[in-house]
């Protein structure tokens, strides 16, 4: 091993490197503390034999500088003379490996040398150990959190609530309100918002949100996926033979399946006007009766509902009940839309685009400035929705992990409401924008508005209708008032 030997003795530095050199180390001398310090930073040493009383910076100096300020693993062994031993004691509780007296017994320091070989062995063997130890525990650690992590998924995929991420203000307060009505199921809630911000989401979290609903029934029914005589069936059931069709067996509804827990309508803005009335008929008695059937069930739900229209309008035009609607708006949710929360699409395009890369066995890199910047930029009127399918889509279409503007072109063949500057033709989108100062006429821009939604589905009018967020119904009433029929 390399051994310093600090002495302000000539004869006793000597007689000590001749000693240790037949040992077989490697042995380096000097005079005083100073001289001892700037070679213990030039050579690598494993060991350092110092007197105590020396001038200038004496050996207590020394050993301070090498294990409490340096933190040298390097051993120190002190030599002390006579009647020295508060100093030694000193040495020994600022990190000295151990003390021997004057005049030096060299069997004594050879075996003192040989302990130091042995316990920087053994040290040496315990940093490896434990380094081994916690590479071990880190990766045991990974392993169990990504099985946490995918059980986690798992949990809250099984609940529908795998896509719930919140990075925003908005969303926040979004779902605080969920969690406070989650405690009170006799409470109806009315959750607003535009199509694809997640008004579904926010209705499993308000249910599962407390702890003992998460184990109840949640039962989710999109009012414009039935016709009018599946709907009734749907919600209500019905006995055996009570209708064409109808199974031998019977079959329970949705409102029955969902007794304890809660019943979900999307797009209840939908329901044919005859379902309201039994549906408010339910709501108000608690109570039902299967189709064909006269014995009267009795069921325990929790409502809440979502739409994506303005029921005000749907209650003014008699599409809606104005009893059902302030049965069911008890309690009022609305989500603004991504354009009005834009410190969510970032992080959201980050986890989706992250999701899908692994997914097809890639690893998502990042989005340059420019494609953050027109990812900001769009007014995502497809909402979260739009959003998720455009990271997915570009997953599957891109090979390079960093993602640029031009690979994010295709998002504007589905955006129709762009709030990034263009010279040509402005489009008009449900921002703020400025009206003229003198005055406004409402219905001519109405019918302006429906002219091109015509023109833009070619006449259909159920996609016109659709486009526009109103029913069909509602269209032709507008268009036979306008005199456009």
């Amino acid at each position: 091993m390399n051994i310093l030997v600090v002495d302000d003795e000539p004869d006793v530095r000597k007689s000590l490197s001749n000693f240790l050199k037949k040992l077989g180390h490697k042995v380096y001398c000097a005079e005083d503390g100073i001289s001892g310090l700037r070679d213990f930073h030039l050579k690598d040493l494993q060991l350092v034999i110092t007197d105590l009383r020396m001038p200038g910076m004496d050996g207590l100096e020394l050993l301070r500088r090498i294990k409490i300020i340096e933190r040298s693993p390097a051993d120190v062994i002190v030599i002390t003379g006579h009647g020295d031993m508060d100093n030694a004691i000193q040495a020994l509780k600022f990190g000295a490996f151990d003390y021997l007296q004057k005049p030096i017994n060299v069997q004594e320091l050879a075996i003192t040398i040989e302990r130091s070989v042995e316990y920087a062995a053994l040290r040496k063997n315990y940093f490896r150990l434990k380094k081994e130890f916690n590479a071990r525990v880190d990766s045991e650690t990974q392993a169990f959190r990504g099985e946490a992590e995918a059980l986690r998924e798992a949990y809250l995929n099984e609940l529908g609530l795998d896509g719930l991420y919140v990075f925003s203000e908005e969303m926040r307060q979004v779902v605080r309100q969920a969690e406070k009505y989650s405690i009170d199921r006799s409470a109806a809630l009315l959750i607003e918002g535009e199509s694809g911000t997640g008004k579904e989401l926010i209705a499993r979290y308000t249910h599962h949100f407390h702890r003992k609903n998460s184990l109840m029934p949640f039962v989710a029914v999109n009012c414009a996926a039935f016709s009018h005589e599946l709907f009734e069936a749907e919600l209500f059931g019905h006995e055996p033979g009570a209708f064409t069709g109808a199974t031998k067996t019977g079959r329970i509804g949705k409102l029955e399946a969902a007794s304890g827990g809660t019943i979900f309508f999307d797009e209840i803005g939908e329901m044919p006007p005859a379902l309201q009335v039994k549906l408010l008929r339910v709501l108000e008695d608690k109570k039902l009766q299967r189709l064909g059937g006269i014995k009267e069930i009795p069921v325990d739900i929790r409502i809440i509902c979502a739409t994506n229209k303005d029921l005000h309008q749907a209650v003014e035009s008699k599409q809606f009940r104005l009893d059902l609607y302030y049965r069911i708006n008890t309690g009022n949710i609305r989500i603004p839309p991504l354009r009005q929360r834009q410190d969510d699409i970032l992080p959201l395009a980050h986890r989706f685009i992250s999701r899908s890369f692994r997914r097809h066995g890639k690893r998502f890199g990042r989005f340059l400035p420019s494609a953050e910047k027109l990812l900001i930029g769009l007014a995502w009127p497809g909402n979260v929705r739009q959003l998720k399918n455009a990271m997915q889509r570009l997953a599957i279409l891109n090979v390079d992990d960093q993602i640029k503007a031009q690979d994010l072109a295709f998002i504007n063949d589905f955006t129709t409401n762009s709030i990034v500057e263009n010279d040509m033709q402005p489009v008009l989108g449900q921002d703020r924008f400025a009206l003229p100062s003198d005055s406004f006429d409402l219905d001519a821009f109405n019918r302006e508005i429906i002219r091109n939604a015509l023109h833009k589905s070619k006449g259909n009018q159920t996609q016109a209708a659709k486009y526009l967020g109103i029913s069909r119904r509602v269209l032709q009433g507008r268009l036979k008032k306008m005199g456009l029929s």
